[in-house]
């Protein structure tokens, strides 16, 4: 944690942060085949200073849940509340208690870094409504990068996290600093519920 802590005053002055922000909100957009989130209560886990959660903010999602474990990360999201007058972004260190009560939940360049994988995303799926939407970046594994994450294992883990209608494949391209940055993007579904008729 404290490495991010380091990070975070320069964060959003990073071209690679600010491009790879900007290419998840693009590649998100094309999935829900819309530029609005209207309505749409979202977790944003592993926030950082917020870059992306500004974007979700200017698509206008109802709520946004914005989740880091780094305390100074959150301190820059939290002044940019203030200043903005976002009134519908709640920042915490910890996954909001409850289920079932998110439209969307987005993980951008997180799970890669997280020790329990499986548990973390089961954890976070059972925050979903039926039929909600479970998306994440995370760079691709490059031989034994412990960093990355391979196509199969996203795969078999949103599969074992109980989604379905999954996909996993390059989210995006996007320049910084004379290099292309092609990040994985996995996508899964709550199963909605299934009516039985008497």
């Amino acid at each position: 944690m404290s490495e991010w802590d380091e990070s975070a005053d320069g964060w959003d002055g990073d071209e690679a942060t600010r491009a790879y922000a900007a290419g998840a909100f693009s590649s998100l957009v094309k999935l829900i085949e819309t530029r609005t989130l209207d309505g749409m209560r979202v977790l944003d886990f592993g926030c950082g200073t917020g870059l992306l959660t500004e974007q979700l903010v200017t698509a206008g999602a109802s709520h946004i849940d914005a989740i880091d474990t780094s305390p100074a990360m959150l301190t820059v999201l939290d002044a940019k509340v203030r200043g903005q007058g976002w009134n519908n972004v709640e920042t915490s260190h910890a996954i909001p208690i409850g289920s079932g009560s998110f439209d969307l939940v987005v993980c951008s360049s997180v799970l890669a870094f997280i020790d329990d994988y499986l548990g973390t995303v089961s954890g976070l799926v059972a925050m979903l409504k039926p039929g909600g939407t479970f998306v994440q970046w995370d760079w691709e594994r490059v031989d034994d990068d412990p960093h990355g994450l391979s196509r199969s294992e996203i795969s078999e883990t949103l599969r074992g996290a109980g989604l379905d209608n999954i996909s996993v494949d390059i989210g995006f391209e996007a320049d910084a600093y004379g290099q292309t940055m092609r990040p994985l993007m996995g996508v899964g579904r709550r199963p909605p519920l299934v009516q039985t008729t008497l």
